[in-house]
Formats: structure tokens, sequence, C-alpha cells
């Protein structure tokens, strides 16, 4: 009696077993993996050579330098990192670009040698996801000539967890050009050349980067920008947060006009956690909290943060907290609820939005602040 197996899937009774199909290392492509030998072509075979449901196993502790990006295009493929690391050599061709569907990617490094200033092309974001489906789990960025990972290109479906990103020149994580539907679990950033972890949705996309859900991210001190930002988006949470020693505010809300022209931001949802030493840059006045609307093509509407320690932001900014209405802007239904402030400016709350906010339950170095707003 013989027996069939196709596209390596066994079919017993109504069991179905689906194969990982076939396990590829770069080796086997001529990589040498020392830390020192350009692996650029063989790693770029490996990829070549990829097919729906197979395995890229990298060596435990190789380090495979490469000068051009890289890009994982087929869908449903394994990447094992095994610990090892892709090092970029050049920075204006740096990335490795996953627009394959359905892949999975764990415990990889991804370095970049040297990094001279901030880009931000494509070629330049060092973990870029394009893909559907997209998991990354256990990945470090360690400098990047652009964003440490960028999600963007209408890419859906995706999860990060467990990645950490170190010594970006722009936005540790950056999520835009209709992004949507995705969680973010657990990253880490430090020392990020703009915000930590930022959702960003340009006018000159067309799209509108949507349904995003943040938990537990820690952000370790910013060189430039803000710690956690919704700068146009729709339907956006962070929950559980541990935002430290930002450059501007703590957390960023609202949109944004020139030179960046951003859609507005609606239904955003900031809970928990704490945010210390926000704000130290003086020339920057945005105190811990901040929301914001400076484009007036769009605006902002049903803000919530809620139930945040807010903690030594610096202490000559205006405010600790504050909802600003730019000139021809909107703003409405900005709900601040259950904050506690400690130390920071003397001025613990201001807005020119008076009837767009309700703010209840807070207080500042033990004293209850006033109720506003009635909703």
């Amino acid at each position: 009696m013989a027996v069939v197996v196709a596209c390596a899937t066994l079919v017993v009774g109504l069991l179905v077993v689906v194969g990982r199909g076939t396990t590829v290392t770069p080796e086997e492509h001529g990589a040498v993996g020392d830390g020192r030998t350009d692996d650029t072509a063989a790693l770029q075979r490996t990829l070549a050579a990829l097919e729906e449901g197979d395995t890229l196993e990298l060596r435990d502790g190789a380090v495979y330098p490469h000068a051009e990006v890289l890009e994982l295009a087929t869908s449903g493929v394994h990447l094992e990192g095994n610990g090892a690391a892709l090092l970029a050599t050049r920075e204006l061709t740096s990335a490795v670009h996953i627009s394959g569907d359905d892949v999975e990617i764990e415990d990889l490094t991804l370095q970049l040698e040297t990094s001279t200033q901030r880009f931000h092309a494509w070629e330049q974001m060092k973990l870029r996801i394009s893909g559907d489906g997209v998991q990354v789990r256990r990945v470090t960025v360690l400098g990047a000539a652009a964003a440490g990972v960028y999600v963007g290109n209408g890419a859906g479906d995706f999860l990060l967890e467990d990645v950490v990103v170190e010594d970006s020149r722009a936005d540790g994580i950056h999520m835009t050009g209709g992004a949507h539907d995705g969680r973010v679990v657990s990253p880490v950033t430090r020392r990020t050349g703009d915000d930590g972890v930022a959702v960003v949705s340009y006018l000159a996309d067309e799209a509108v980067t949507a349904r995003i859900v943040v938990e537990s991210p820690v952000v370790e001190g910013t060189t430039w920008g803000r710690g956690l930002s919704v700068v146009g988006g729709q339907d956006v949470t962070y929950r559980d947060i541990d935002v430290r020693d930002t450059d501007a505010a703590g957390v960023y809300i609202g949109s944004e006009g020139d030179p960046y022209f951003t859609y507005g931001s609606q239904d955003v949802l900031v809970e928990g956690g704490r945010v210390t030493g926000a704000n130290t840059n003086s020339d920057k006045d945005h105190g811990s909290v901040l929301v914001y609307t400076g484009n007036e093509r769009t605006g902002a509407e049903r803000i919530t943060v809620r139930d945040l320690q807010l903690v030594d932001s610096r202490a000559s900014a205006s405010w600790d907290v504050g909802v600003l209405r730019g000139p021809g802007t909107e703003i409405a239904d900005v709900t601040l609820a259950g904050l506690t402030i400690e130390g920071g400016p003397d001025q613990a709350f201001w807005t020119n939005a008076e009837d767009a906010v309700l703010l209840t339950g807070s207080t500042a170095d033990g004293r209850r602040l006033p109720d506003r707003g009635d909703r």
C-alpha cells in the first residue's frame, strides 16, 4: 500500500499534522559567521532559498556581518536566531526587512557597527516589518541609523514581544503607515534618539495606524523626543507603563502640523504605571503628560490618561500635565483621572481647553486637585 505525503502534511483520520519544512542554515550557502567576514552574499542566497514552512536557523553565538539590506520575503518562515547576531557594517543599507507574511523571528540580535547621524529612509530602519502576521520575540536591536523597529506599509496582526532597542537614532519602536491590529508586549527602549515607543499617522501616507495595544513598556531615557506617543492614531492603548528620563514629555498624545502634518488621535487610553524625570530639555515645555493639537486639519478626542504616578518632572516646566488646543484645532473629551503627582513644576495642571477636559481624583504632593469638567 503506497503512502503519499505531499507538502510535508500527513493526514491521519481527522488529525492533520503540518511539518515545519526544511531547516536551512546560512553556512550551507557559504556564510562564515565569525564577525569579520562579509556574509552579505551568503545571507542573501540563504534568504532567497527559503520556502514556505522552512526554518532558518542561525548558529549559536555566530555574528554574521552584512553590508546591504537583507530582505526575508518568503511567507510562513520561522527564523530561529539562537542568540546569534546580524551585524550591519554600513549604516546607509543597514535594515533587515521582513516583507513576507506570517513570519516568526526569535532570539536574535540586530546590530549596527557604526552610526554617525540620524537617517530617515526605509533602508536604515534596523528591523522593518511590512508583512502581515509577523511575530517577533526576544529580539534585541543594538544601534540603528533610524528607527530600531519600524512597522509600516499597512502591516497588520503583528506581535512584538520582549523586544529591546538601544541607541537608535530615531524612535525605538515606530508604528506607522496604516499598521493595524498589533500587540507590543514588554518592550524596552534605552537612549533612543526620538520617542521610545510611537504610534504615528502621517496625512501623506493616507492611512491611519489603528488598534494597537502596548503592554508594560519600559522607556529608559531619550536623547530627543518623548517616551510614549500617539501622534495620529485610532484605538491605541498603553498599559502599565514605566517611563524615565525623557527629553520631552513622558506621554504625548495629539496631532502635529508643519512639517509633519499628522492625522488626529481618537480613542486613546494610557492606563497605569509611572513617569519619572520627564522633560529634561528646557527648550520643550511639555511636562510629564501633554495632550496637544497642532494641526488645523486634525485634532484629538476621547483621550483618557488614568492611574499614573508622575514623579519629579523638570521643575522649571510650566506644568506637569497639560492639555493644549492649538490655534484653529479641535480637541474634545479628554479625561484625566487618578493621577498622583510628586515633585515637578509648581503648577500641576494647565489647559486652554477647559470645555474639553475632565480632571478627577488626582493629587499633587498629597493635596487633592480640584475636579474640573462634568461628563
